[in-house]
């Protein structure tokens, strides 16, 4: 993040002073209409999925759970930023985003085997919220009726709260599209990989606190999606996003560009 910050604050001077400005290497578009160079937006986004267990650790002498794959648990999100773009090249964006994440994770225990303890551990709670940092680019490329992008994005989320909380997550959304004047349409697929990772104390029935530390992974590492975009002119746009399949999620976005 402020390493893309650096590299958009350094090229300001340079789009000053070179002909046109941003984006560089534009003859390579020939005739064709390019974005406004410079843009911020919002985006609000939230997901449910299922994640698997990759480390396990707890204190208690003695206890161990058999299948460990055997415990569910489940991940909601719900996600606000402001994001920060520039169009480089004619088919490179690149952009920083900060904003602000609740995050509800449950891990159910009640469905595993534990040998050596006489009660269950029952359903941890895990929620918490934090300050989201995170950059990225998008690949694009299209003509007059259609397009075709792919965007990465690299987040990280400082988190407070009582548990020492650390998520990292990677995600790439391919998509193809179809430009209907003012509207786009589009399908595509979403690829996230998020690592989360708690460790605190926990309190169980005529035991006390416990203290643990569990490293989580995402489940199904691809979904479905679709979505629809409304252009209201060279500055303004707005589009709705719908993924699907074992991992949902939901993804509205406003920019405005200059």
């Amino acid at each position: 993040m402020r390493g893309l910050a650096l590299l958009l604050a350094l090229l300001l001077p340079l789009t000053a002073s070179a002909e046109g400005g941003l984006p560089f290497m534009k003859d390579i578009a020939g005739d064709r209409d390019l974005p406004r160079p410079w843009g911020i937006g919002f985006d609000f986004y939230t997901m449910d999925q299922d994640y698997d267990i990759k480390d396990l650790q707890f204190a208690l002498p003695g206890v161990s759970i058999v299948d460990p794959s055997e415990i569910a648990v489940t991940n909601e999100v719900q996600h606000v930023d402001f994001k920060a773009d520039a169009w480089l090249l004619p088919f490179l964006n690149v952009f920083g985003i900060i904003g602000r994440v609740e995050i509800d994770t449950l891990v159910d225990f009640s469905p595993a085997e534990i040998v050596g303890l006489p009660v269950s551990l029952g359903t941890l709670p895990v929620s918490f919220n934090g300050t989201v940092y995170g950059a990225g680019f998008t690949l694009a490329y299209g003509g007059e009726s259609w397009f075709t992008s792919l965007t990465t994005t690299f987040t990280k989320t400082n988190t407070s709260g009582d548990l020492d909380s650390t998520v990292k997550s990677t995600s790439v959304q391919p998509r193809v599209g179809l430009l209907r004047n003012n509207w786009r349409f589009w399908v595509g697929g979403m690829y996230l990989d998020t690592q989360e990772k708690h460790e605190g104390t926990f309190e169980l029935p005529f035991i006390g606190g416990v203290p643990f530390s569990v490293e989580l992974e995402t489940r199904d590492s691809w979904n479905y999606t679709t979505g629809a975009g409304y252009v209201f002119s060279d500055r303004a746009n707005l589009s709705l996003e719908l993924g699907f399949g074992n991992r949902t999620h939901t993804l509205f976005n406003f920019n405005y560009r200059f």
